[in-house]
């Protein structure tokens, strides 16, 4: 499980790096030669969306997403348990939902034949590795749960 997560964090860290690759030699293709590199905005917007797509299954995963503690912090050790179970329950609940509707968008995508503005590059492949993102969160959360109903994992 472990190389797999390894394996995930590994796309996403990729698809940050190709963001910061793609903006720097857009601008500096600009600053020297007053060249625009074609689709630069498009592939840079269509690539940070999957980018926090995969981070957002990361974060989840790992329990490192933004979060108030202060009523966590003074629960007994059940009731830590207990809202890490709640918490996690519900954050899969509206990833599966966003799973779902995400879905429906890469189809209606394909369909349209949607495409880049200068390259006419079609862009659904870009929005069905975001959806498989917020897939591989819904299912990391899933295993979360187990682990924390199970108690693999600690508070």
């Amino acid at each position: 499980m472990k190389a797999f997560i390894d394996k995930a964090e590994l796309v996403a860290g990729l698809l940050l790096g190709a963001i910061a690759v793609l903006t720097f030699v857009a601008v500096m293709l600009r600053w020297l030669f007053n060249y625009g590199l074609p689709d630069t905005f498009d592939f840079s917007r269509l690539l940070l969306g999957t980018a926090m797509f995969w981070g957002i299954a990361l974060a989840g995963f790992h329990n490192r997403h933004i979060q108030v503690d202060g009523f966590w912090e003074m629960a007994p050790a059940w009731g830590k348990r207990l809202i890490d179970i709640f918490a996690t329950l519900v954050t899969l609940a509206f990833m599966a939902l966003f799973a779902w509707m995400l879905e429906s968008k890469v189809s209606s995508v394909f369909l349209s034949n949607e495409q880049t503005f200068d390259l006419r590059l079609p862009v659904w492949p870009f929005h069905a590795v975001a959806a498989l993102g917020i897939v591989l969160a819904t299912l990391l959360l899933a295993l979360r749960l187990f682990r924390l109903i199970t108690k693999r994992e600690g508070a």
